[in-house]
């Protein structure tokens, strides 16, 4: 997500229409970018179809179309989808009692993934994101980021602020951004059951929203951000354009494979992944993550859970 802090502004903004009325603020949030027609942006690059509920093509199809490389500042590149994920997409997931006995030997909550396993959801799409936070670039030194315009040294580490308290969440309506965050140590909250509605990009929000209800998991991943310039001349507003190399860890994929596995069960069928960048392609002031996102390497972590559940039955 292009920030979590930009996902509040937006919340904001439907709070004053909710209140005052106004259409402006609105109009702006869901303006589409030049040359896109108000019918190509209610299907989006994918091509949804609002009767079907569904993107064009197979599942495989559409995880191909939905994982199209996020390069940066938003610009979308080629498919990155694995052949493994293609072949599992739409296909019948592991049983929620084996994933259920997975989570036992790993001491894992139900409240730490997403809420009660047996709990059935309606989602056919799991949207990953980045939190585009915290933008070093901004003016602190603070525990997050304790020099300016430069990466946390321990972001990857226990210590790191950021992993101990993901940003400040969970937090309430209408502060929520997703249903569940990863840290970069490889834990996980829940800030909105699976089970339940919560829009996470503009494309479920700004058309078609009826349709597109609890259709889609949001995983939102802690990743700080630097701007370009690292830090912005006096009077200027940092911006959020680069991310880490690599973007996020080898745990961190590990807890997002398990948070796939788990809505799958939950719904009874692999998800198709997607990226929020690529969900939002054809809004002005669309998002740019999940930046540096190592599709091979999150393909294998679902791979590992699968495996792992197969020697155990």
């Amino acid at each position: 997500m292009a920030s979590v802090q930009r996902i509040k502004r937006i919340r904001d903004i439907v709070l004053m229409l909710m209140f005052a009325g106004s259409s402006a603020a609105w109009a702006a949030k869901c303006d589409l970018k030049k040359g896109i027609s108000s019918q190509e942006g209610r299907a989006g690059p994918c091509k949804f179809d609002v009767y079907k509920k569904s993107f064009e093509g197979t599942a495989a199809q559409q995880a191909s179309c939905l994982t199209r490389e996020v390069k940066r500042q938003g610009n979308i590149g080629d498919e990155t989808i694995t052949l493994f994920l293609k072949e599992i997409a739409g296909k019948p997931a592991p049983s929620i009692q084996v994933v259920q006995a997975l989570l036992d030997v790993q001491k894992i909550e139900a409240a730490d993934i997403g809420g009660p396993i047996n709990k059935p959801i309606l989602a056919n799409y799991y949207i990953i994101h980045d939190t585009s936070s915290p933008n070093c670039s901004e003016a602190w030194p603070s525990a997050s980021c304790p020099k300016r315009g430069e990466f946390p040294l321990n972001r990857d580490d226990a210590s790191w602020n950021y992993n101990k308290n993901f940003g400040g969440h969970p937090k309430a309506y209408p502060d929520r951004a997703a249903h569940a965050f990863t840290n970069r140590i490889g834990a996980s909250i829940t800030e909105v059951d699976f089970a339940d509605q919560i829009a996470t990009t503009k494309f479920e929000s700004c058309a078609d929203g009826t349709a597109k209800t609890k259709l889609f998991v949001g995983v939102e991943n802690i990743q700080p951000r630097v701007g370009s310039p690292k830090i912005p001349k006096p009077g200027d507003v940092a911006n959020d354009f680069d991310a880490p190399t690599p973007g996020f860890t080898a745990k961190q994929y590990e807890r997002l494979a398990l948070l796939y596995l788990v809505a799958s069960a939950r719904r009874g069928q692999w998800l198709v992944p997607a990226f929020h960048a690529v969900l939002d392609q054809f809004y002005a002031g669309g998002h740019d993550d999940p930046q540096h996102f190592d599709m091979v390497a999150f393909s294998d972590a679902v791979q590992k859970h699968s495996e792992a559940i197969a020697q155990r039955r």
